[in-house]
């Protein structure tokens, strides 16, 4: 990695466009269109950022015709302000929708937000929204009063299960949108993605906080309340327990070839080679990656097409690192609140954060920063 900084100002300023937004920062989203990135904050609205900057990285970047030392300037010109949309009065879920913009839950409502903050109501189901969960074609997966609904991308609804699960705690949809999974009553649950839910499969594994598929859709990672990491892959039903985590996994992200699963909630970021799982082995390979601290991850996202990892950690810090390299590049020192929120845009090309402290910012990688 070419770390690119200037004497006098932090990679975070250099690279960074960062925000107050006066309330803790509960989630991120960007948009399918590649053209913004919206933050969900604790007091129910949400500050939407552009993704294009008025003064690019790239365009700042110097090369010194005697070494080659590439360094790059600082910015001339104010940062533009986010748009800031009152959604509700209390935390709302919030997805990519469609072909632009994002959906955000208002208690029973579901309201349809644009890249400029333009709000509309897009249903209303008379019961409270518990998740969301987008899906590959732009539209969205509701779970709401023990069914589940789903939205294409024109904000109609195409179809609903019945009793697909109460109480639901977590929910994703596979990547091929073929199925979708959930956390409800300690069990997951495995439906086909449609108004009939055969197939299906149950699992007794207890009370799920958060999911993720392997891309290719032949796991399901699960962080298990008081349990750690469970990996279940569908084909033959295998169930592989990783305990011991040292606080609950609020985040998990797979590699894009699916061969590896990082995790927070550890005191570095947690790798596993679940392709070392092809055989009898009952346990992933741990690659150690990035450097132990005293300080916990609290959520980690891998870069869409490198093997690369982002780490957000509870004094503030931000880091990304080469799965099963020591080596780290801090984007972001300590200081601040703990990073909440972590996701790297489709390209891979912007890492947008949001602290605790209501602190959000959008950090974008000039091309030749990581060789």
């Amino acid at each position: 990695m070419d770390t690119m900084e200037e004497e006098t100002t932090t990679l975070y300023d250099l690279l960074g466009r960062h925000w107050t937004v006066g309330a803790p920062v509960r989630s991120t989203a960007f948009d399918s269109a590649g053209q913004a990135v919206a933050f969900a904050l604790a007091d129910g609205a949400l500050a939407i950022a552009p993704l294009t900057d008025i003064e690019p990285p790239q365009d700042r970047c110097r090369v010194a015709l005697d070494d080659g030392r590439t360094t790059i300037a600082p910015r001339r010109k104010p940062i533009p302000p986010l748009t800031k949309v009152v959604i509700s009065d209390a935390p709302l879920h919030l997805a990519s929708f469609g072909t632009s913009g994002f959906i955000a839950s208002d208690r029973d409502r579901l309201l349809r937000v644009s890249a400029s903050g333009v709000t509309r109501v897009t249903a209303n189901h008379g019961s409270p929204i518990d998740l969301l969960a987008p899906e590959h074609t732009g539209g969205v997966l509701a779970a709401s009063g023990g069914s589940t609904i789903f939205y294409d991308c024109n904000g109609d609804v195409s179809w609903l299960q019945e009793r697909a699960g109460a109480n639901a705690s977590a929910m994703a949809v596979s990547r091929d949108g073929r199925r979708f999974a959930m956390g409800a009553d300690g069990c997951l649950l495995v439906r086909a993605f449609g108004p009939r839910p055969e197939p299906a499969a149950s699992f007794e594994l207890g009370s799920i906080s958060s999911m993720s598929w392997s891309p290719d859709g032949s796991w399901l990672a699960l962080s298990v309340v008081e349990t750690g990491i469970v990996l279940v892959r569908l084909a033959d039903a295998k169930i592989v327990r990783i305990p011991s985590y040292p606080a609950n996994v609020a985040s998990l992200s797979w590699s894009a070839d699916s061969c590896v699963l990082v995790t927070s909630g550890a005191y570095r970021m947690i790798a596993w080679d679940v392709s070392s799982l092809a055989g009898e082995s009952e346990q992933p390979i741990n690659l150690t990656t990035g450097r132990s601290r005293f300080v916990l991850v609290k959520t980690v996202d891998m870069h869409p097409e490198r093997r690369l990892v982002a780490a957000g950690y509870g004094d503030g810090m931000v880091v990304v690192a080469r799965i099963g390299e020591p080596d780290e590049l801090v984007v972001k020192s300590p200081g601040g609140g703990a990073v909440q929120a972590l996701q790297w845009s489709r390209d891979g090309q912007h890492l947008a954060l949001g602290t605790s402290d209501g602190e959000t910012a959008l950090v974008t990688f000039p091309p030749h920063i990581f060789k």
